[in-house]
């Protein structure tokens, strides 16, 4: 695929979509970014870093466990529209539309080191003509207002030709009746100018796009409408802790009969990319002194919730005494995703205080899982009846019969069921249960030293 030469105006070229676009990142947001605007018409490139990612996806094979069924690159590569290439190739670099889908976070902090790279490598290839660059990775307020301006070595106020554009990209990853098309878009410029070939790139795949009043405003919705969430969620963890005599899931299942009241189930932890790094980007550009705290119920929130991976352990180490299983490694069900894993914070405060813990999930070998967490891999189902208590963490659909499995056995492990999915059809039954949240998970018993 070669750049754009035509003089045509941008606008021109995304109208009938004969512009190449280059998407930065082939993860789950990019690549189905990628897909998306190739199916679109759009001639497209995705660019990673990861040699295999590359080659998987010119074989047209989704290099993501899990995504296989969501990301339609068979359809996207039908027509010859989409490929991928490595950060060096020359006129994917040299392009003049740009969607930025890098992580902006690791081991559960902000960084800004892929982004500047990206950043930095549009603006060294810029020619002088029109230039546009979505940014559909989070980012906070200080990150635009500072760092795009700099990595680009171009400020939007006085370069005219360079069109800014905040995206922030949701996903749908839990929502199986969602679809990159159905998912409503929010879309803000620097300059008002930029907005209609904003527009035009972004309604070619959504059918909802709602303009926001610049992209500072646009930038800052993604970290808030997870902080919202965030914060719903820590207090739902806090409640079972507060209430440990009470079943705390049946007072939100009551709680949640009013018909403006959201609720959560309890867990064992907060994870995933997007929600337990929320307030950290919410907080990062906010007006006010240094030393003070503009967010205090966010910085409350976030102490609370860094302890609870230790309060969480300890719990389970007073149902346990012996061997304690761990089924499910990523945060969620049926994907290869490790990052903000709780179960892998867990396992670590569990180790830590000298337990004994075995671990499996489907999506990761068993050398990966002691390389991640420490623990010995779980041989999965052989492995059941040698434990004293198994966390049912993530319901993968291989554990589906999880419930008939521990039924079967003559001395089943003490069940302790994450999100309460395997009560109903071990009820009646032999095996020792406890729903996270209910006075079954939280003994009363005294701290171990």
């Amino acid at each position: 695929m070669q750049p754009s030469t035509s003089p045509r105006p941008l606008l021109a070229a995304l109208q009938d979509r004969t512009e190449p676009v280059t998407v930065w990142g082939a993860g789950f947001i990019g690549l189905s970014a990628a897909c998306a605007l190739a199916g679109a018409g759009f001639p497209c490139t995705v660019l990673d870093t990861d040699e295999h990612r590359v080659r998987e996806i010119n074989a047209g094979v989704v290099p993501l466990p899990g995504f296989e069924d969501v990301i339609p690159l068979a359809e996207a590569r039908s027509g010859g529209r989409l490929r991928a290439a490595s950060p060096d190739d020359a006129p994917a670099v040299a392009a003049r539309v740009h969607l930025v889908c890098v992580n902006t976070d690791r081991a559960g902090r902000p960084v800004t080191g892929p982004l500047t790279e990206v950043l930095s490598a549009v603006g060294r290839a810029r020619s002088g003509g029109e230039t546009l660059v979505a940014l559909e990775s989070t980012v906070s307020l200080r990150w635009l207002d500072e760092l795009v301006p700099a990595a680009l070595g171009a400020d939007p106020a006085d370069d005219a030709s360079l069109h800014l554009v905040a995206a922030p990209r949701r996903d749908w990853m839990l929502s199986p009746d969602m679809n990159l098309r159905t998912l409503p878009r929010v879309v803000g410029t620097a300059r008002p100018e930029s907005l209609p070939p904003a527009r035009e790139l972004y309604e070619a795949i959504s059918e909802v796009v709602h303009v926001a009043p610049d992209w500072r405003h646009a930038g800052l919705t993604k970290p808030v409408e997870n902080l919202y969430r965030y914060l719903d969620l820590v207090l739902t963890n806090q409640l079972a802790e507060a209430y440990p005599g009470l079943d705390v899931p049946e007072v939100l299942r009551l709680a949640g009969t009013k018909w403006n009241v959201p609720t959560f189930h309890p867990s064992i932890g907060i994870g995933g990319y997007c929600i337990p790094l929320s307030p950290r980007f919410a907080v990062d550009g906010t007006a006010g002194p240094d030393e003070d705290t503009p967010l205090p119920l966010v910085a409350a929130a976030m102490d609370w919730d860094g302890e609870h991976p230790a309060r969480v352990a300890e719990s389970i180490l007073r149902i346990a005494d012996g061997p304690i299983g761990i089924l499910g490694l990523s945060y969620a069900p049926n994907a290869r995703i490790v990052e903000g894993s709780p179960a892998a914070r867990v396992a670590e405060h569990l180790l830590a205080r000298g337990a004994d813990v075995l671990l499996h999930d489907p999506y990761f070998t068993p050398e990966e899982i002691t390389a991640l967490t420490g623990a010995r891999p779980l041989r999965w189902p052989d492995d059941l009846s040698g434990l004293a208590t198994l966390v049912a963490a993530t319901p993968h659909d291989l554990y589906a019969d999880l419930p008939a499995r521990l039924s079967a056995l003559q001395d089943p492990p003490a069940l302790v069921d994450n999100l309460g999915g395997y009560g109903a059809a071990l009820r009646g039954t032999a095996v020792p249960y406890a729903e996270w949240g209910t006075p079954a998970a939280r003994p009363s018993a005294a701290p171990r030293p």
